[in-house]
């Protein structure tokens, strides 16, 4: 078979990893289920989105964001710069746009004979690997409680506008960072908002002595861990000071555990009296939500701002091991036992993914060019370093060092390949899948 790829999703993802193939003068096919580059940035976030991590910190590592942009620029410059990251080396012209895959599936059982990929208008293709980059914010997740509510309902990814808003009363549920930008432009909306919390949550400033409170996040070595927490513990200190004193809870979970929220508008709300929060849901009675410690309100719209599920619809059951919603994978991208299928963006960093992304998409190139020249499953390889992990949540240290180590044994591993004597690289993978 010509060595040929299948890079699915022309997003933030997709296109580090298509400008990665294409410097390796590997041969692919792009294909994009919508008709726009730009993945969530161009049909999943609302208008008044703005990055939270700086743009120092989210462009890509070869393609520096316009002087002009601020910290934290807009949706439509995020649009803006991928389409001209797009432009500028070429990968636009090799998207196929509006192509929905609804099939991968390997050739043999491990897929070091290929894959093959189906596509909605019913045509097939081969090709020697696939990288599934269609991203993790798209199945929406909502919960259901007892009883039916007689209001508006949508998801966060659903909202784009205050028009979308039935008011004057609007409970938003869940308070990541979708969450409490859509309380807040409620409350600007109507004059408040309620907004419900089913569990503590660590708020982190944007800004910590006028610098983006990410770029602290930094490194290519991780700190220890205690360390890092420490680190971001004073952030929260220096932003927030006392939770009680806005109202909150405290959280009781370590503050690298569950996502942190990026966000300076919601305590300033919460002052104000324009933002007021809610415990859990209970039960719903037409448009009365009933709370968990007995409280209920009257709303004409709840927000679900309750996050998605990792789903991928077009892969066949048995091929992934699944922990708690997520897929088990050595460094968030290969699966163990399946040669040839990589996962890209499939994690979820502490601060901006620009620098990771790059190196993680070059790592992801180099090993499609190393699996090209052994006989086995590349993952058993680097499954003797990097055990396989349904983890998701990820410091920016860690995963820019997780990279740079497999880059460094992919690269030798690659020169160990090339040895002239046949036959030198084999012995070697079965050995180490062995010990793995």
């Amino acid at each position: 078979m010509t060595h040929r790829y299948c890079i699915i999703g022309a997003g933030y993802t997709g296109l580090a990893v298509a400008k990665a193939y294409a410097d390796l003068g590997l041969d692919y096919d792009h294909v994009e289920a919508t008709d726009a580059i730009g993945g969530n940035w161009s049909h999943g976030v609302y208008d008044s989105t703005h990055l939270i991590s700086s743009k120092r910190i989210t462009e890509y590592a070869d393609y520096p964001m316009p002087d002009d942009y601020p910290d934290f620029p807009s949706a439509a410059q995020m649009r803006e710069y991928l389409r001209s990251f797009a432009r500028t080396f070429g990968l636009d012209r090799r998207i196929s746009f509006d192509t929905l895959v609804t099939d991968v599936s390997p050739l043999d059982e491990s897929g070091m004979a290929g894959w093959q990929v189906t596509f909605d208008h019913g045509e097939r293709r081969e090709y020697t690997g696939v990288v599934i980059a269609n991203g993790h914010y798209w199945d929406t997740k909502i919960p259901t409680y007892p009883g039916k509510f007689a209001g508006r309902q949508l998801h966060s990814k659903d909202y784009k506008r205050p028009a979308d808003l039935d008011g004057p009363s609007v409970l938003v549920v869940g308070a990541g960072n979708s969450g409490c930008d859509l309380a807040v432009e409620a409350a600007l909306t109507f004059g408040t908002a309620e907004l419900s919390l089913r569990r503590a949550y660590w708020f982190i400033p944007k800004y910590v002595f006028g610098i983006p409170s990410g770029n602290f996040d930094v490194g290519s070595v991780p700190l220890p861990k205690s360390f890092q927490e420490a680190v971001f513990r004073s952030i929260v200190a220096l932003g927030m000071g006392s939770f009680g004193n806005f109202g909150l809870e405290k959280p009781t979970h370590r503050i690298f555990d569950q996502d942190l929220v990026v966000n300076q508008q919601l305590p300033y709300f919460l002052k104000h009296g324009r933002i007021k929060t809610r415990p859990e849901i209970a039960r719903f009675d037409g448009n009365t939500v009933h709370f968990t410690d007995g409280t209920s309100g009257e709303y004409e719209t709840i927000v679900w701002a309750t996050g998605f599920n990792t789903t991928f619809p077009f892969l066949r059951a048995g091929l992934l091991e699944w922990d708690r919603g997520q897929p088990r994978l050595v460094s968030h991208t290969f699966a163990p036992g399946l040669a040839n299928l990589y996962f890209a963006g499939l994690v979820a960093p502490r601060s901006g993914a620009g620098e990771l992304l790059t190196n993680s998409s070059r790592l992801l190139a180099e090993a499609a060019v190393l699996q090209q020249n052994v006989e086995r499953p590349l993952v058993d390889l680097l499954s003797v370093v990097f055990k396989p992990s349904a983890q998701i949540i990820a410091g920016g240290p860690d995963l820019r060092w997780e990279v740079l180590r497999g880059r460094l044994l992919v690269r030798a591993a690659a020169r160990l390949a090339a040895v002239p004597q046949p036959g030198v690289l084999r012995p070697l993978l079965n050995a180490l899948s062995t010990v793995a």
